[in-house]
């Protein structure tokens, strides 16, 4: 991505991500729950996909044998 793109994305998610916590918690029960386990469970899950190795950026996995 160039950087004005993931500076742009960025910036949503700082300002989006405390908003969408926000709205889930003026929910109610359900909407804290959904702040509280499943929204971290999300952004842990891409914080994972998007960090893992791919070829060509010099981590190589290990091989077998």
């Amino acid at each position: 991505m160039r950087f004005p793109v993931v500076v742009a994305v960025v910036v949503g998610l700082v300002i989006g991500v405390p908003l969408l916590i926000v709205g889930l918690a003026a929910l109610g029960p359900v909407g804290w729950v959904v702040a509280a386990i499943v929204l971290p469970l999300v952004t842990l899950g891409l914080i994972l996909r998007l960090g893992r190795a791919r070829p060509g950026d010099g981590v190589y996995p290990p091989e077998d044998g």
